[in-house]
């Protein structure tokens, strides 16, 4: 598989984004790194999702939120291979 970056914006104490997170590693396992943002680190980033998390993103292109989309996550895959 190639490599691409997923980026999984967060916040601790948030189910969705615990559950998202454990749905992603399940699917991907470690072949394929996630890169986790917490946005109450970063107030522009707090700002710009509020309670809107969890938002797994590839680059530019925003894949899912607040619960994974499969169809979604298997069509990026797949254009990436």
């Amino acid at each position: 598989m190639a490599r691409g970056r997923l980026v999984l914006y967060s916040r601790a104490d948030c189910r969705l984004c615990d559950d998202m997170l454990a749905m992603l590693r399940s699917r991907l396992g470690a072949e394929f790194p996630i890169t986790i943002i917490d946005v109450d680190g970063d107030p522009v980033l707090r700002a710009h999702y509020g309670e809107h998390v969890p938002v797994l993103v590839a680059g530019e292109t925003e894949i899912c939120r607040h619960r994974l989309d499969a169809a979604k996550l298997a069509a990026y895959l797949s254009a990436i291979r």
